[in-house]
């Protein structure tokens, strides 16, 4: 294949992944304004810019747009760049994991710089739609095997190595702190910028400064 052909494969799929992620993004905007039943695939087509035909081509109805795919999660050039992104030499767990993790969910949470945008608390979906609760635990415990595993192949460990899932579940939980404090009223800070207070303060947590030093 050549360069040209490969440069227009990645810009389609670039626009696939785009188009994948506005649907979700005004799918979850309406459901928190309406409700799922107040809006219809039409309303949501038309507010992205295509056809009824190609939101089937990415979902089997609205509940899959508003809870969205696993891979549409992780940005794929994030992906590589953070595989890629161990450091060489170092031997067991890298010393920039969890700070290359962070980059990649910085890198892959759609969430813009400006806190006053319109992207749609996920707390006020599952408010709004309690039975779309379970599908969001399943995404996200699939989410999870799959992150682990991306690890464990970094880091040339095995796939149970509880290290993996450590790392899973700890940025997972800075994620969601970052994500209420986003949202929350009168919020200024960027998403990215909490994301990296949160990693410094769990750092804080576990290796704490001598007694008596700043």
């Amino acid at each position: 294949m050549d360069e040209s052909a490969t440069k227009t494969g990645g810009v389609r799929e670039q626009r696939r992944e785009r188009t994948r992620r506005d649907l979700t993004r005004y799918a979850r905007r309406l459901t928190v304004e309406r409700g799922l039943s107040g809006f219809t695939v039409e309303e949501l087509c038309e507010l992205v810019g295509v056809s009824r035909r190609t939101f089937f081509n990415y979902f089997h109805s609205k509940d899959d747009a508003v809870v969205g795919h696993r891979d549409d999660t992780l940005d794929e050039q994030a992906l590589t760049d953070f595989v890629n992104a161990r450091p060489s030499g170092c031997s067991g767990i890298s010393p920039t994991l969890l700070d290359d993790l962070v980059a990649l969910a910085i890198a892959s949470i759609p969430f813009d710089d400006d806190p006053g945008d319109d992207e749609p608390n996920p707390d006020l979906i599952v408010e709004r739609e309690p039975q779309l609760l379970p599908k969001f635990i399943r995404e996200g415990a699939e989410l999870e095997r799959t992150l682990t595993g991306v690890i464990a192949v970094r880091e040339g460990i095995e796939p149970d190595d509880p290290r993996a899932a450590m790392a899973v579940q700890l940025i997972g939980t800075l994620v969601r702190r970052s994500a209420t404090v986003y949202f929350s009223p009168g919020n200024t800070t960027p998403f990215s910028a909490l994301l990296v207070e949160s990693l410094a303060a769990a750092r804080a947590v576990f290796t704490p400064a001598p007694e008596g030093t700043a």
